[in-house]
């Protein structure tokens, strides 16, 4: 029997927990902090009818660390009861006057959910951990309600291996969407971010010249830009893709 229990436990850490879901779950994929803000808020859901969870809090700075120096979730550490949602509140430190000025700065929001202890024996359980990108931005650089960031400013190129994407703005830009139907993603096409004023580059084999590209906005949409390479050089043309 015990053997029986071990083998199952097994299964689940290796098959179904691929597709397992958080039970408590944030209301954002990103968020953004403008300096304009004391706070932001992030408003935790507990889906479970039955149970009631901890959520447990913390910010890491772009190299996965540990950090309270800049930004401190408030409280670090909450109950949420059955079915009720609950804010965690990040708070600003007067500490980021430090950082750069003329850019964003990227951080990492984590939260943990944690399951009250069960009653019975030999169950394992699971506890579910979301990440998100935390972007603070200077008063030199918020934008307006509405504004979008200024995607048609960066600079596409291909090769017959490689796509480039050159970021002259002072925002973070994560590409979402490779492809030439909109839906479908191009083999071996993966998300990935450029840096406030860098360049970064994905390996991909066959890009047409003609393709479509989707930027994930601060609201965490995609929006769309059609795409047209010059056959002879590298250089691409970008315009947003008409909605509806």
């Amino acid at each position: 029997m015990k053997h029986a229990l071990i083998t199952k436990g097994l299964l689940c850490l290796f098959g179904v927990c691929g597709i397992a879901h958080a039970t408590v779950s944030p209301d954002k994929t990103r968020i953004v902090f403008n300096a304009s803000d004391k706070s932001v808020s992030v408003r935790l859901t507990n889906q479970s009818k039955t149970e009631p969870y901890l959520a447990q809090s913390w910010i890491e700075d772009i190299n996965g660390k540990k950090t309270r120096d800049f930004i401190s979730p408030l409280p670090p550490m909450m109950r949420i009861e059955p079915g009720e949602q609950a804010q965690v509140r990040l708070m600003g430190q007067p500490t980021l006057a430090q950082l750069p000025q003329d850019r964003e700065t990227l951080f990492y929001y984590n939260m943990r959910e944690i399951p009250p202890k069960p009653q019975e024996k030999n169950v394992m359980q699971i506890a579910m951990q979301s990440r998100m990108k935390l972007f603070w931005r200077p008063k030199a650089i918020v934008l307006k309600e509405g504004q979008l960031l200024p995607l048609e400013k960066v600079a596409l190129s291909r090769t017959a291996t490689e796509l480039t994407l050159n970021n002259p703005t002072p925002y973070h830009m994560t590409v979402g969407y490779l492809g030439t139907n909109g839906k479908t993603l191009m083999p071996g096409a993966e998300s990935i971010m450029v840096a406030p004023f860098s360049k970064a580059s994905e390996k991909l084999k066959n890009l047409p010249a003609q393709f479509q590209i989707g930027f994930i906005s601060d609201y965490g949409g995609l929006e769309m830009m059609k795409v047209s390479c010059n056959s002879v050089q590298t250089t691409c043309q970008s315009t947003p893709e008409k909605k509806g």
